[in-house]
């Protein structure tokens, strides 16, 4: 048994997970975990590292190779040469000791970080990130007046300095 790397066609790298798995085959897809701002809400998703391939185990002498042509959402598995290349061991044993652990998720803002605030009556200003707490709102400390004021908003509010 070899691990060989599959390649999934657009936006249906889940469902061919999903088949592969059904159909009983071992695979691996590493993943991060990371907060982001959807439709001005804060989600935590899970992002692929590598977005549209998998990885999975074959034993090449049995020629399972009509099960994963026909399998939903696999476009093709990588080859050179009409030869499936082969993926050392020793690269998924790497991976799965730098990613399947389960990691705290990226957080989308840190303490000292410089944002630009996107709405309200402070908008456009640059602020530094004092604090995120867990109810979605953030600390940033605001120059007004030349006087240094910490002020509370919607993590939705604000962005990265560089990001907008």
């Amino acid at each position: 048994m070899s691990w060989y790397v599959l390649q999934c066609k657009p936006s249906q790298q889940q469902r061919a997970e999903a088949n592969l798995r059904n159909q009983g085959f071992e695979i691996y897809s590493p993943f991060l975990t990371a907060e982001r701002i959807v439709r001005r809400q804060r989600v935590v998703r899970r992002d692929a590292i590598f977005p549209g391939y998998i990885f999975i185990q074959l034993d090449l002498s049995q020629g399972n190779w009509g099960a994963l042509r026909n399998t939903r959402g696999v476009g093709k598995i990588i080859s050179f040469n009409g030869y499936p290349s082969r993926v050392s061991g020793e690269l998924i044993d790497a991976l799965r000791q730098r990613f399947g652990c389960k990691h705290k998720p990226i957080t989308l803002f840190r303490e000292g970080d410089k944002v630009l605030i996107t709405e309200g009556c402070f908008k456009n200003i640059e602020a530094i990130v004092k604090a995120v707490t867990a109810d979605d709102r953030i600390s940033v400390l605001l120059n007004i007046l030349h006087s240094p004021q910490i002020v509370n908003f919607q993590v939705t509010h604000v962005a990265k300095v560089g990001q907008i």
